[in-house]
């Protein structure tokens, strides 16, 4: 019975390849693995995300190596490991070492290449050399130049590698959102081409050096993504990011394969395809199980190594993080798109702090949401991760009418507010869709000039808002995760709710 089980399935493995070989022409066909991540802003130690399992941690520099381990093991000469942008900035133990515990845990595994995303600018352009200099792995970044064209410093516009006899070309751009979706000063100088005038140029030049693969490594966005792969020919895999999609089954558009693994370390991708050996054309892409899962829980294996540089780093930091500063006796929770009882929270603590009018923080800026208990400092660092300071300044309220404007045809950006309430109706024209705001309890007088406070990133123009770049009177403060925590002590328990200060109406 056993030698016909293992005739039967031989003959299977014969017949599913067979479709292969003729496509190869009876040559071996080629494999290769693409394990990639995006997106991973610093966390490397475990945590729970209720979406995905309330009682399982997930996610963490140590499990995640573990399992890119396992799945190179059987063929490291066939597997490529990439990562898709912004791996530094988000919690306390990568912000405090300014991403240095990542970079040490991505040289351990053996990145071989990454793309430059738009907050691997955050902490300034000499901190991102450093980075730069500290990597066994090459920076990507061939849309990014300075003025007269040289590359950005310390990068590449891509790469050349041979996996699995197959010469892979890894070309590497960076959203055109950069100088706005960082503070605008961490970039100036810098010029960030539309990838699809940049592209063809660099794919015939890498298939004249012998590229029969070409991996484009994209931290722009899933839709951007497929618009480029609409329009630019000649890219075989598009491995994404910044837009923190989970594409769970590979997208095609045309003849090019696009993949994402969502955000903070939860997914491994693992794109496995045959390739033919003479053309290099994609024979076949994994399928539905393209994306991993990394789970924490205790019957987990992880790698004994980078956990213990991992709770090397966490030591250093434990007593001071581990303090307790207020607490909640609501899940505090954050909303890209309307008003959220966290930026609620953030925006008085702001007004507050420096005893203005009306304080405006951008809902970006948030970037995680903290459990109903105690809340430690470790958590305000989770969710305000960017070194941003206070910024008071004088605007009028035609200037702030703009600002609201602008915010009114934002998607992903609406503004938290604190001190006026507005009323959205964004079936309007542009420029009438602030239909109604109140200041206090008086209407918005355009003529009239306010004190306001927001931080450095939006006074900089940053998420577009230009209008903050043209306020007066301006004076920097403190560090906002400070004002908030001060807040926290002072008014502690605090169970913020939203209370309609930006409503939308027709939307």
């Amino acid at each position: 019975m056993k030698k016909y089980i293992a005739s039967v399935l031989c003959v299977l493995l014969v017949l599913a390849l067979a479709p292969f070989a003729a496509a190869s022409g009876g040559l071996p066909v080629r494999e290769l693995t693409v394990l990639h991540v995006n997106d991973f802003h610093g966390r490397l130690m475990p945590f729970l995300e209720k979406s995905l399992d309330s009682a399982t941690a997930i996610g963490g520099a140590a499990y995640l190596a573990e399992m890119i381990r396992r799945e190179r093991d059987p063929g490291p000469q066939s597997t490529l490991l990439l990562s898709a942008g912004d791996m530094f900035q988000g919690m306390a133990i990568s912000n405090v070492f300014k991403g240095r515990p990542v970079i040490e845990f991505m040289n351990a595994v053996g990145f071989e290449a990454m793309a430059v995303g738009n907050h691997e600018f955050d902490w300034g352009r000499d901190t991102l050399n450093t980075l730069i200099a500290s990597a066994a792995f090459p920076f990507l970044a061939a849309n990014v130049t300075d003025t007269d064209g040289t590359p950005l410093r310390g990068t590449r516009p891509y790469i050349l590698l041979d996996k699995s006899g197959v010469k892979v070309a890894v070309i590497g751009i960076t959203t055109v959102e950069t100088p706005y979706s960082t503070n605008p000063t961490n970039v100036a100088g810098l010029v960030f081409r539309e990838p699809e005038k940049v592209l063809p140029g660099l794919i015939r030049k890498v298939r004249r050096q012998g590229a029969k693969l070409v991996i484009v490594l994209s931290h722009q966005g899933l839709d951007a993504d497929k618009r480029l792969a609409g329009c630019v020919r000649g890219i075989d895999v598009i491995v994404g990011g910044h837009s923190h999609t989970a594409v769970t089954v590979p997208v095609k558009v045309r003849n090019t394969i696009i993949v994402q693994a969502g955000s903070y370390g939860m997914y491994l991708g693992v794109l496995r395809l045959k390739i033919h050996p003479a053309t290099g054309r994609v024979l076949h892409a994994a399928g539905d199980d393209e994306l991993r899962l990394v789970s924490a829980g205790p019957e987990d294996a992880y790698d004994r190594t980078v956990a213990g540089m991992v709770n090397q780093y966490g030591e250093l930091i434990r007593k001071e993080f581990s303090v307790v500063v207020g607490r909640t006796l609501t899940d505090l929770e954050r909303s890209p798109d309307k008003e959220s009882n966290v930026g609620d929270l953030i925006a008085d603590a702001m007004r507050e702090s420096t005893g203005v009018a009306i304080a405006f923080h951008n809902s970006g800026g948030i970037r995680a949401n903290i459990p109903k208990g105690d809340i430690r400092v470790e958590q305000i660092y989770a969710v305000l991760p960017f070194d941003n300071a206070l910024t008071v300044m004088d605007l009028t309220g035609r200037q702030i009418r703009e600002i609201l404007e602008f915010s009114a045809g934002s998607r992903k950006d609406v503004l938290q507010v604190s001190g006026l309430r507005v009323v959205y109706d964004p079936s309007r024209p542009a420029g009438s869709r602030a239909v109604r705001v109140t200041v206090g309890e008086s209407p918005l007088d355009d003529r009239k000039t306010y004190r306001i406070v927001t931080n450095d990133f939006l006074a900089a123009g940053g998420d577009r808002f230009e209008t903050f770049k043209h306020g007066k009177n301006i004076i920097f403060g403190d560090n906002l995760r400070d004002v908030l925590v001060e807040y926290l002590k002072k008014h502690s328990p605090v169970a913020p709710a939203v209370q309609d200060r930006t409503t939308f109406v027709n939307r």
